[in-house]
């Protein structure tokens, strides 16, 4: 080894810091009209389990605490933003969320319009 090279190798995780368009990964925009949202989730479930970092979206008990975590996180949430719609993005944007908890909000929001939609077409009929 020569001076200045360094012994530890760059991990799956860190790799996540190269990653500068995740629409490249996860080519689909999550919009409460086209009804996507299962092709959506497995797409970036994917993604997340292949570099790592699932459990951002679903943390161990208690969630790390440490500037690392955070940071991946923060990567995370980039992720989860950049594949929203506008009318999804407004409506589960909040104050300093965790990524799980942006995850979590998606998931309500959809269940939540799964019902009204299945009332809807059953009104329809």
């Amino acid at each position: 080894m020569t001076v200045g090279e360094s012994s530890s190798k760059p991990t799956l995780t860190d790799k996540i810091y190269g990653i500068t368009n995740i629409k490249s990964y996860v080519p689909l925009v999550l919009d409460l009209e086209r009804l996507n949202y299962d092709s959506w989730k497995e797409l970036f479930k994917t993604h997340c389990l292949a570099y790592e970092v699932f459990d951002h979206l679903d943390p161990p008990e208690p969630i790390p605490v440490d500037a690392k975590w955070d940071t991946v996180d923060n990567v995370v949430k980039q992720w989860l933003y950049d594949t929203l719609s506008q009318p999804v993005l407004q409506a589960i944007l909040q104050v300093d969320p965790t990524a799980a908890a942006i995850w979590n909000a998606i998931k309500e929001l959809f269940h939540e319009n799964k019902e009204s939609k299945a009332m809807e077409l059953d009104d329809e009929l």
